[in-house]
């Protein structure tokens, strides 16, 4: 649901504050499973839309349901902001099923009780869309979760385990299956992920799934995971026509995160700009396998925007896979300044920060007077913020959970930034 959000990051120039782009960080709610023991196998995972269906979405939830899992099986999410049934009381969920049974939706946390309910309308149909609505109007406030069982059957009587499919969770007035949305809830689109493929036998994948190892450089609940096949081409990847186009008139440099088992090159593509288009390996390489790392590929030499971008995370030709590997990325976003090589004392017309990396403190020092220094996270978020008048601060970072960051630096009649690794 998040797409291209601007992010005002921490890169300052003399003259004011240069933002990044977030070209896609795959997030949306968290899908926290219903289980029922050790032999419920569910899964969910974000899939493009099944071809041949009726629903405009690019993509939907895929629920792997084991037949030994249990009636309520589905998922509960605590939202990131409120579910407010004061003036909006109809839930809508587009659903696909393979057979009949029936759907509850649940709300919790709210001031005046949980509700679990039934749908309004029955399912009527199998393997295609339809819109399921649920009666919350003897509710009135606002829910902090929620919770969907898309085949409450009770008992479970499967014999074998089944896929549904669900989408477009919104909100609004009016019982109408099909009826506008007043706000959505969640809708799991993000730029579309065209697979580069190399003939029948590539077999490779991509889908959105839970970060299989969140870390201090990449804590977020969403990723992509990208089954490479042995029989792909180097230049496996994807490509994707942005909704919102690239602007590197600025930022000149595109980061990716990725988490991969083996070290090979990496390459990134832009296309449909002013000036040709331009593909070309990361500025520094990979170093790390199993672990998440930042890679930045620099545009610097493009100015102006580019419709297309195309990423190609194992870049090895030619391709020498004996077996099938899984590799993960996220977080592509454009920045102004490549954050790949700050030295461990980062000196700038007598301006010295130092240890970078830092443990529990970072100096600073400077020829003239220190005024004010500010500490943001890579989203912006100042987190840090504190006035000086010396030539030499010392800054405690034990209330600094670990990471790294973008330090704002103002002295008598300058500004200067800096990353700051913690």
């Amino acid at each position: 649901m998040k797409q291209f959000t601007i992010l005002f990051l921490a890169m300052f120039l003399t003259v004011g504050i240069a933002s990044a782009q977030m070209i896609e960080d795959f997030e949306h709610i968290p899908l926290n499973l219903m289980l029922g023991g050790d032999n419920d196998n569910s899964s969910m995972s974000v899939v493009p839309t099944p071809e041949g269906t009726s629903n405009p979405s690019t993509h939907v939830v895929k629920y792997e349901r084991s037949m030994n899992g249990v009636p309520w099986g589905g998922f509960w999410s605590a939202l990131p902001e409120p579910l407010d049934l004061t003036v909006n009381k109809y839930v809508h969920v587009r659903v696909m099923k393979s057979r009949i049974s029936p759907l509850k939706f649940k709300v919790e946390g709210g001031p005046s009780g949980n509700l679990e309910i039934l749908s309004m309308n029955d399912q009527t149909i199998v393997n295609e869309w339809e819109d399921i609505v649920f009666d919350f109007s003897e509710k009135t406030g606002e829910w902090n979760v929620i919770a969907l069982m898309p085949d409450f059957e009770d008992p479970l009587t499967l014999t074998e385990d089944i896929v549904i499919y669900f989408d477009y969770i919104m909100v609004n007035n009016d019982p109408t299956p099909g009826s506008d949305a007043a706000y959505v809830i969640e809708d799991f689109d993000h730029i579309p992920l065209n697979l580069m493929l190399g003939g029948d036998t590539d077999n490779s994948s991509m889908s959105v799934v839970a970060n299989p190892d969140p870390d201090e450089l990449n804590p977020s609940n969403y990723v992509v995971k990208y089954n490479r096949s042995m029989n792909g081409v180097p230049w496996g990847g994807f490509w994707s026509a942005l909704p919102v186009p690239a602007d590197v008139t600025v930022n000149k440099y595109v980061y990716v995160k990725v988490w991969k088992p083996r070290i090979s090159p990496l390459k990134f593509k832009l296309e449909g700009g002013p000036s040709g288009n331009l593909e070309i390996l990361s500025m520094d390489p990979q170093t790390q396998t199993n672990a998440w790392e930042e890679i930045v590929f620099d545009f610097s030499e493009k100015t102006g925007t580019w419709n297309v971008i195309a990423f190609m995370p194992d870049f090895e030709d030619p391709l020498t896979l004996t077996e099938d590997i899984v590799l993960y990325f996220d977080d592509i976003r454009l920045m102004l300044n490549p954050l790949s090589s700050t030295p461990e004392i980062a000196t700038s017309d007598n301006l010295q920060i130092y240890p970078n990396p830092a443990i529990d403190f970072v100096n600073i020092k400077h020829e003239k007077a220190i005024r004010s220094v500010e500490i943001f996270d890579l989203a912006g978020k100042l987190i840090f913020s504190e006035n000086y008048s010396d030539t030499e601060v010392k800054i405690d970072l034990n209330s600094i959970k670990k990471g790294m960051y973008l330090m704002q630096i103002t002295t008598e009649n300058q500004i200067y930034s800096h990353k700051l690794i913690h």
